[in-house]
C-alpha cells in the first residue's frame, strides 16, 4: 500500500497594525503538493487592529488573489482585535489542510492511505459551551474536515498525547494516555530496546460526530514514543495504526508525517521571513521574537 503523508506548519509575527497568520502546508507521496504552490488555497490570515468596513475588505482580498483570509467563513465577521487569535490561526489551518486533502483526493491514488498530522477531525473544549460563538466556528471545521476525507482512506496522527485521557478514562485511571501507555509497555516489554505495541480501539464521540482511534507505542533505543491514530470508521483506524507503526521513524512518527513536516515548516520560515521583510508594516518587539523562533525551529 502507498503512503501519502500530509502536514501543516503556522506561526503568527505581530506587526503595527495587524497580527499575520502564516500556514504553509505539504503533501507528500507518489505526488509532492505544497501550499503555497501547486495547491490553491488562502495560507495567510491578517487580524486588524482597526476597524474596516465590508467594502475594503472585499476589495483587498481580491487583490491578494485568493491567498489571504480577512474574516471568518463561519460568523461572517472580520478578523479584528476582538475575535480569538487561535480561532484564525486555526481557521487558516483548516483551510489549508482541507485544500490539500481535496488534492489527494484528485489525484485518485489507488492502493493508497493518506496519514494526517493531527486528529481527524479537532475535540477542543469550547465545542461543549453553550452559548459560546466559537462553538459554532469549530463545529465549522469539523465538518468540513470530515466532508474533506469522506470516501477516501484517510487517518490522523496525534503525535502529543500528553493532556489526552481518553484511553484512561476507559481503563479507569486518573493519569494522562501518554505516561498510561507507556507503563503498559514498560509492564509487558521490560527493558527491550526495540517494539512496537498497539492498544485499542476506542471511539470518541462530541456533538454527535464519531471517530475511532488506536493507539501506537515505539521504542527504538532509550525513548518510547506513544500516538494516537485516528478514523471515521473502525477498519481504518485499525488498518492506519497497523502502517504507522510499520513506517515509524527514530522520532516515534511516521517517516512520511515527518517528510511533510519538514517541508511545511521550512516553507513556512522562508514564507514569513519573506513577509516581514516585504511588508510595509513595522514589527512591534513580540514580532520579532516570534520571526526569530520560527528561524530557529525551521533549522
Amino acid at each position: 500500500m502507498k503512503l501519502f503523508g500530509l502536514d501543516s506548519q503556522s506561526s503568527m509575527i505581530r506587526f503595527e497594525s495587524a497580527d499575520a497568520y502564516v500556514v504553509a502546508g505539504a503533501l507528500v507521496g507518489e505526488e509532492n503538493l505544497l501550499v503555497p504552490g501547486g495547491v490553491k488555497a488562502r495560507w495567510l490570515g491578517l487580524r486588524l487592529r482597526f476597524k474596516v468596513n465590508e467594502d475594503s475588505i472585499i476589495n483587498l482580498e481580491n487583490e491578494a488573489d485568493g491567498y489571504v483570509l480577512l474574516k471568518s467563513n463561519t460568523l461572517g465577521r472580520v478578523f479584528d482585535g476582538s475575535y480569538n487569535e487561535e480561532a484564525v490561526r486555526d481557521e487558516v489551518r483548516t483551510e489549508v489542510e482541507v485544500k490539500l486533502t481535496e488534492a489527494y483526493r484528485a489525484i485518485n491514488a489507488k492502493d493508497s492511505l493518506l496519514l494526517i498530522d493531527g486528529p481527524i477531525f479537532p475535540t477542543p473544549r469550547v465545542l461543549t459551551m453553550v452559548g459560546n460563538p466559537y462553538a459554532g466556528v469549530y463545529e465549522d471545521f469539523i465538518k468540513r474536515r470530515v466532508n474533506a476525507v469522506n470516501g477516501i482512506q484517510a487517518v490522523g496522527v496525534v503525535k502529543r498525547i500528553s493532556q489526552s485521557t481518553y484511553y484512561s478514562r476507559c481503563k479507569g485511571f486518573s493519569v494522562d494516555d501518554d505516561t498510561l501507555i507507556k507503563n503498559e509497555a514498560v509492564k509487558q516489554f521490560g527493558d527491550r530496546r526495540f517494539f512496537t505495541a498497539m492498544a485499542g480501539p476506542l471511539e470518541i464521540t462530541i456533538n454527535g460526530h464519531t471517530k475511532h482511534a488506536w493507539y501506537v507505542a515505539s521504542r527504538i533505543g532509550k525513548e518510547i514514543n506513544v500516538i494516537r491514530v485516528e478514523a471515521l470508521n473502525a477498519d481504518l483506524a485499525e488498518k492506519g495504526a497497523i502502517r504507522s507503526a510499520a513506517y515509524m521513524g527514530m522520532d516515534g512518527v511516521p517517516i512520511p508525517i515527518s517528510i511533510a513536516d519538514r517541508l511545511s515548516r521550512r516553507l513556512n520560515a522562508s514564507l514569513t521571513r519573506l513577509l516581514a521583510s516585504l511588508s510595509p508594516l513595522r514589527l512591534t518587539y513580540e514580532g520579532l521574537e516570534g520571526l526569530s523562533r520560527v528561524m530557529r525551529e525551521s533549522e
